[in-house]
């Protein structure tokens, strides 16, 4: 009996499962969407600007790298104010953490600076704008991921 229903209402099962189907997987990555937002790479970047021209696509990742260093610039100091009033631990390891916190940020600096400058060698012999395209481009990444990597560490902290 059941067989003989699905087969003649064999469309509107399959569209049944379909749907289902497309709840169960779809729901979840919708959710996980907005808990961790996606840090756009050098090469997205870029793509985003590449409907201009060459030196309008310099502006745009010059844009682009400015508007990273401001998100770093605020994680940065959300870390701060996270360990210098709202941690809830014993001072001497919120004097260690921002001890630490102060050596991170001066060694990301260096390899942001070795990382972009590796990445724009590898322009080898371009010409006008091209290399500062892809320093600006790979400077952005850089920033936007270390925001992301501070806004994470402290996400979690007990809070007073």
């Amino acid at each position: 009996m059941l067989c003989g229903l699905l087969a003649r209402n064999k469309t509107y099962t399959y569209k049944k499962i379909s749907l289902g189907l497309l709840f169960v997987v779809c729901i979840p990555l919708v959710a996980r969407a907005d808990d961790h937002p996606v840090t756009p790479s050098a090469r997205e970047l870029g793509e985003g600007c590449s409907e201009f021209s060459m030196a309008g696509m310099h502006e745009c990742l010059l844009k682009k790298r400015d508007e990273s260093q401001n998100a770093l610039a605020q994680a940065e100091a959300h870390v701060i104010a996270v360990l210098s009033s709202r941690w809830d631990v014993e001072d001497q390891f919120i004097v260690l953490a921002k001890k630490n916190f102060v050596r991170s940020n001066s060694e990301f600096v260096k390899y942001r600076e070795e990382q972009c400058g590796f990445i724009k060698s590898l322009g080898a012999s371009a010409i006008g704008n091209a290399l500062e395209t892809r320093e600006y481009a790979c400077l952005a990444e850089l920033n936007y991921r270390r925001a992301a990597q501070l806004q994470d560490a402290v996400s979690d902290l007990p809070l007073k």
